[in-house]
């Protein structure tokens, strides 16, 4: 009874929907090309790939990662924004680690310090920029990695049986629709692993057994059905030992479905069936649309009569590479069906690496070689990352390169076991890669806006400059946003940063802030009124729990385990210094906001007067000293009017504003070391000053000047700094026989490889004291968006 309640409900709602949709334009081909080519143009899709330099890391050791930023569509270099945002997630769902890493060239890497505090588990690196979050979070990087603590006992192991096996059924298209043989894709897993081996069948109403299936990989198949009006139906999973069973996904009486197949002629077909909805006419028309990586390929109007079909054929090789999604509509434009299918790349570049040789001493210098050959079309250099890492039982090589990602993974809602299968030679690559674009379910995209464009979807502004720092005012009084209302942000320090903005009318404010670095203190405040305080909103997005198996380190691993953690406190405790150095990035603009001062004052270069107001009134000509209210004053001098300005001037102590000008002249002038003045008026943003007068101390940060009580100093991290990988030198007898114990797992982390434009690169390194099998993994890309990825090995005794 509930089952024929739930399905006539269903069948309202879509009646309902479609008498809703009746009174609205047709959608043609013309209108839908249209629509959809607008919304690409301003909907810009960004990809990210993080290539960490392995994949299983001890509490103490350095997660090191290079990010590769690319334009969605091209896959080329990206140009939108400037700024990465990546985490460190733990299995709870907290973000354990974070930073901000530049997206420009050669600073597009960064580093963890994965810190005692993080318990034994699986974590979560994910990347994302501020644009990507006006989309579904499913386009995110996310990549898993392992983390053991050996210096803390691991948290009690959950039962098995608390990870149950989960069995889902993806029809083609969506839906199923009695009287319609459609396919029918499965997926049947355990701890998020597909079961390879096991049997399914599925049954009546009346326990006879219609169709029978198992699966081809991964746990994943497909079979076709064909459901009868008024039967219900359920699948039976028979494991080795036990039994589990489920029902299907209910059928329809009314509605469409579809069947994609391919034929020898590289062209893919697609038949759509349809049956009558009520409100429907005897004959109505649909929509086929086809585009990959939001470029629309196809769309083609047709008519279909009740209980009918029609067919649509494709040219396979006018699509673009990658995953292509194929979407039916009626006509008004509700999307109907949905199907994904995919068209591999070819492999356009072929990456090696070699090394000198195949076995090493330790401590013997490493010499590899990198070189690409490219089958079609003119060389051109390779931006890649390398590392070489030790390989034992605890690591192994994370089969999620920047290959398999950017042209399937990134492009898939779900998680993808052992993507590199599908770009293997396997016999059944063709098949399995099939069943994986039937299990994805419906996509993440939201029709009816596209359609109906517009820029509703945008609530995140990209990173166009430099990181954006994001507040809103609020009222002290109930806490509610306030419009209108302009505020400031100060970053201390050499070069001090000084930002204005006003507040929307959800009380936000943007600061788009430039070349900060590290972590500093900001000061937020209000340019005026005292009832009003501004928060700063922090840029991360609160990720959802992944669904991970529980961590389990087994007995005989435990002799590993001890060498890996003696090796680790033997690097932290000799080479701590080492592993602490960070590059300060170079800074082409070191000016302050308002460029050059048109008067510049270095105060040493002058007598030194013991009062603030004996330094102006003596030789600062620009600056006049009044009396405002019983007390000193400054004002600008304007040479056109000659007189002086009517309003205040802005005031700065190391890019803090002053709103209480007369403490300036209480402040010891031999805390200043350069007096800047601006004489001409100065709009910022959204606010006009009659002048600017900039005082700035000899360590940036106010030295000894009391700041006005109601302005917070906050720690706020600015773009992440670049550690330097430590990489010893043994060029002669002494350094090779020192005493230093190096005991490094990660023999090489280069993030910023470049090619020659005959594809060559080469690199030197060193081995350590560990002696095993050592991995090299190498990958990047091409200017013109294709991706390489390749390893080798050698071993050191």
């Amino acid at each position: 009874m509930n089952r024929f309640v739930n399905r006539l409900i269903v069948v309202l709602s879509v009646v309902m929907l479609w008498q809703s949709a009746a009174f609205s334009q047709q959608v043609t081909v013309v209108s839908f090309t249209d629509s959809f080519t607008s919304y690409s143009r301003k909907a810009v899709q960004e990809k990210l790939f993080l290539h960490t330099d392995k994949e299983f890391y001890l509490s103490g050791e350095i997660l090191w990662f290079k990010i590769y930023y690319v334009d969605g569509n091209s896959h080329r270099p990206g140009a939108l924004s400037k700024v990465a945002y990546a985490e460190v997630i733990n299995d709870k769902g907290q973000q354990v680690l974070q930073g901000k890493i530049s997206l420009a060239h050669d600073e597009n890497s960064g580093s963890f310090y994965l810190p005692a505090s993080l318990n034994t588990g699986y974590y979560t690196v994910r990347a994302y920029t501020s644009w990507m979050r006006n989309f579904d979070s499913t386009s995110f990087f996310e990549k898993k990695i392992a983390v053991l603590n050996t210096l803390k006992s691991p948290e009690p192991i959950s039962p098995l049986t608390t990870y149950p096996v989960t069995i889902d059924f993806f029809p083609e298209g969506g839906n199923l629709v009695n009287g319609v043989e459609s396919k029918l894709g499965f997926m049947v897993k355990k701890t998020g692993v597909g079961i390879s081996s096991y049997k399914g069948y599925i049954v009546d109403k009346n326990n006879d057994t219609v169709s029978a299936f198992e699966p081809l990989k991964f746990g994943m198949g497909h079979f076709n059905f064909k459901p009868v009006s008024g039967d219900s139906y359920k699948a039976i999973i028979v494991l080795p030992d036990t039994s589990i069973s489920k029902p299907l996904p209910d059928a329809f009486e009314y509605g469409y479905g579809i069947s994609v197949t391919e034929n020898s002629n590289d062209q893919i077909n697609v038949v759509v069936h349809r049956k009558k909805m009520p409100g429907e006419g005897n004959s109505v028309r649909i929509l086929l649309a086809v585009h990959t990586k939001q470029v629309l390929e196809f769309a083609e109007n047709a008519g279909i009569n009740d209980d009918a079909s029609v067919s649509f054929v494709i040219d396979k090789n006018k699509l673009a590479k990658g995953v292509a999604q194929i979407t039916l509509f009626n006509e008004q434009g509700s999307p109907l069906c949905e199907r994904l299918f995919y068209n591999p790349p070819a492999n356009i570049i072929s990456l090696q690496t070699k090394t000198d040789r195949s076995l090493y001493q330790k401590r013997q210098e490493v010499d590899l070689d990198i070189s690409a050959q490219r089958t079609t079309g003119k060389q051109e250099p390779l931006d890649l990352s390398a590392s070489v890492f030790y390989l034992d039982s605890l690591q192994s090589i994370n089969e999620s390169t920047i290959i398999n990602y950017m042209w399937l993974t990134s492009d898939l809602s779900g998680t993808v076991e052992s993507p590199a299968y599908y770009f293997s030679d396997d016999a059944d690559v063709k098949a399995a890669t099939d069943n994986l674009m039937l299990t994805q379910g419906w996509r993440r995209f939201n029709w009816e806006n596209i359609l109906k464009g517009g820029n509703s979807f945008i609530k995140y502004l990209p990173d166009l400059n430099g990181q954006m720092v994001t507040g809103i005012v609020r009222r002290k009084s109930d806490n509610k946003p306030v419009a209108g209302i302009n505020a400031s942000l100060s970053i201390t320090g050499h070069v001090y940063g000084f930002y204005i903005s006003q507040s929307d009318k959800q009380g936000v404010v943007r600061f788009e802030v430039k070349d900060y670095y590290g972590n500093k203190e900001v000061i937020p405040q209000i340019m005026s009124g005292d009832s009003l305080w501004l928060e700063l909103l922090k840029p991360y997005l609160v990720p959802s729990v992944p669904d991970y198996s529980r961590f389990a380190v087994t007995e005989d691993k435990k002799e590993q385990i001890l060498k890996r953690s003696i090796a680790m406190q033997a690097q932290n405790v000799f080479l701590a210094d080492s592993l602490r150095n960070f590059n300060e990035p170079y800074v082409s603009d070191t000016l302050p906001f308002f460029g050059k001062g048109e008067a510049v004052y270095m105060l040493d270069d002058y007598r030194r007067f013991p009062t603030m107001e004996e330094v102006l009134r003596e030789y600062v000509m620009e600056i006049g000293v009044g009396v405002k209210g019983g007390k000193p004053a400054i004002k600008i001098f304007n040479k056109y009017a000659s007189d002086f300005y009517s309003n205040d001037p802005l005031v700065l102590l190391d890019g803090v504003p002053i709103s209480n000008v007369n403490k300036i002249f209480q402040y010891n002038p031999l805390n200043v070391k350069k007096l800047e003045v601006i004489r001409s008026r100065y709009v910022i943003g959204p606010s006009a000053f009659d002048g600017v007068v900039s005082f700035t101390t000899y360590d940036g940060v106010f030295d000894g000047f009391e700041l006005d009580p109601g302005l917070v100093t906050i720690d706020y991290p600015g773009l992440q700094l670049q550690r330097e990988f430590y990489s010893p030198v043994y060029s002669n007898k002494e350094q090779i026989e020192g005493r230093l114990p190096d005991f490094r797992n990660t023999l090489l982390w280069s993030p910023s490889i470049t090619t020659s434009v005959d594809g060559k690169a080469s690199i030197k390194f060193y081995s350590s004291d560990l002696a095993g099998k050592y991995v090299v993994v190498v990958q990047g890309m091409s200017a013109s968006g294709e991706f390489v990825y390749t390893t080798s090995s050698f071993d050191v005794k």
